[in-house]
Formats: C-alpha cells, structure tokens, sequence
C-alpha cells in the first residue's frame, strides 16, 4: 500500500511538473510571436492577425496564426493567408513544423498573385537564443498552382529544398529540386517569343555548399542583408525539352562580389541555351556572340557541335571559356567596404 501511494504520488507530481513544464513553452512562444509582431510595426510594416489559437497538450505546442496580413512597404511585398500553422514538440521546442493553408495571396511591386497547392510544409530547427540562427530548414511543396491579377499563371509539380548548417565547416548545405516547373506565359514569351520550347521545365536541381558572409538568422530574414562569399556546386542540373545543362566547380566572391574560380560545364543542345539566356537579358548581346563563338570551338575539340565539355572561369570580373575572356561576370555580393 505504502508503495502504491509513493507511485501515485510521483505520478501526480510529474503529471503537475510536465503541464507546467508546458504551458511555459505555451507562454514562451506567446511572448515571442507577440514581439516579434510588435517590431515588425515598429518598423513601420502592416503586421496584423485575428488571433492565436493554442493546442497540442500534452506533447505538442501548435499555434494557428488566423487572418494574417503582414506588408512590407520599403520592399513592395505582402502576404494575406486565412491562417498559418507552427507546431513544436514539448521535448525539442527549438524545431518547428510549419504549415500553410491551401490558398493564399502574395503582393510584389506591381503584381499581386493568388497561390494554392496540395500541400505547402516546411520544418525548421533553431539554435535558442535571441538571434534564432539556423540549423536546418526543409521545405516541401506539391501541386503549386499561381495565378496573377495581370493574368499570367504559373505551376510546379514538386518543389523541394533544404539548407543545413555544416557540422565541421563554415556555411551550409544546400539543396535543391523541382519538377514539371510551368513558367509564366510573361517570361516564357520573353525567353522564348516564337513558341519554340515548351513552357514546362521538366527539372531544376542544385546540391552544393554556400558559406554567407553573416550566419543566417533572424537579422539576415529582417534587414535583407544575404552576402555570399563562397559557393561549391556538386551538382547543378536542368532538363528542358531537348536542352540538357549540367555544372559543378567551386567559386570564392572577391572584395567587389564578384566570383573568383571554375565550373566545369557540360552541356547538350547549347547554342539554345545561350539563345534563351540573351532574350531572358540574363546575358547581353555582345557576351552571347563571344560565348557561342569561344563554345564553337570547344565543341568542335569535343568532336559533337550539339554537346559540350567546357571550363568556364571567373576572374578579373570576368567570365572566361578556355584563355578568352566572353564578358562581365555576375557581382554575388555588394562590395566589401
């Protein structure tokens, strides 16, 4: 009997140490989403809400953000969702499950879209602390389906991506994967005037490393200040209609951001590719002729005009096939005071 009575009594007080233990989390997230709202009005941003709705007890924390519109007014965006979804579990708060609603609306200057999807989930693990940096963030989307007030639509099947910061090196891991990717009729018609490639990319992929001149929290997130100072790239591929592109190599951004070291590119049905880059204005005129004419005869070495192997360098801020220089690399970064 006297056992017993010992059990039921640490049961009751485990029992009373866990829903405290809980509703402190409860308080804690309460207290961070409520300043973290008031700064962002502070800063003279629309961030406003309908309520918070708290559940999960006794072994997840779920918060339900209901009407929420938050807008940035320096930058032109905004975002309108009937709700947004965080949940953590009481024994790890520092990881999040982030969930949003099947239909919401995003603003950039001049545009406005209304997105839907299948689903839209993401996980997030923070590092505690004031700042919140990042361990590891993965995103999953499926049926993405947008829709802009000027008209055009845009779609992608699957859309995954992760970033996890590295364990014995500076930066992260990135990676990175679409399917069925259908681009707005604007920029296809940019890209692409007569019609002669399908509007569907069949897949985009990266697998890399990026080392950031700033670790990445909540301070990058808020002022936007995201400056690149190393990149590895294991794999960057795309697959679009007949045009195959495939990249790997390491880059450093120098003081003036621009990028310094080699890709090794290979490359199927390239003069196409360099065609869709110059009527994007990814590239200009002028750097498209010496890229087709540098890639002529690289091609012909390789023995296939329609396939190539190449070395593209960067120096000097500029972009180089072989020993010829073909025009201004892209500037990474802002420059380095």
């Amino acid at each position: 009997m006297r056992l017993l009575q010992l059990l039921s009594s640490a049961l009751v007080l485990g029992a009373l140490g866990w829903t405290g233990w809980w509703y402190a989390l409860a308080r804690g997230q309460e207290v961070a989403l409520d300043h973290w709202f008031a700064a962002r009005e502070r800063a003279g941003w629309q961030a406003e809400h309908d309520g918070i709705g708290l559940a999960g007890f006794p072994f997840r924390l779920t918060r339900e953000i209901a009407g929420i519109r938050l807008a940035d007014p320096q930058t032109g965006w905004a975002w309108v969702a009937p709700w947004f979804r965080i949940e953590s579990a009481t024994f790890k708060p520092n990881r999040f499950d982030v969930t949003w609603p099947g239909t919401q609306s995003v603003a950039i200057p001049g545009e406005r879209a209304e997105v839907s999807a299948v689903a839209m989930r993401a996980s997030l693990e923070l590092r505690p602390g004031p700042a919140l940096g990042l361990v590891h963030a993965a995103a999953d989307i499926s049926g993405l389906d947008m829709r802009a007030q000027s008209g055009w639509t845009a779609r992608a099947g699957t859309l995954d991506a992760e970033v996890a910061e590295r364990v014995n090196d500076p930066g992260y891991e990135i990676r990175l994967s679409a399917g069925k990717v259908l681009l707005p009729e604007p920029v296809a018609a940019r890209i692409d005037p007569l019609g002669l490639v399908s509007r569907e990319v069949e897949r985009l992929g990266l697998d890399g490393a990026a080392v950031f001149a700033a670790p990445l929290d909540r301070h990058t997130i808020e002022e936007g200040r995201l400056a690149l100072r190393q990149a590895r790239i294991r794999r960057a591929d795309l697959q679009w209609g007949e045009m195959r592109l495939e990249a790997k190599g390491e880059i450093e951004v120098d003081r003036e951001g621009f990028p310094v070291g080699e890709l090794e590119v290979t490359a199927r049905h390239w003069r196409e590719i360099i065609a869709l880059a110059e009527r994007s204005g990814a590239i200009g005129r002028d750097m498209a002729r010496a890229m087709t004419t540098a890639l002529e005869v690289v091609a012909m070495l390789g023995g296939n005009r329609d396939e190539l192997d190449a070395r593209v360098g960067f120096r000097s801020g500029q972009i180089w096939v072989g020993p010829v220089p073909v025009g201004q690399a892209p500037r990474l970064a802002p420059p380095q005071s």
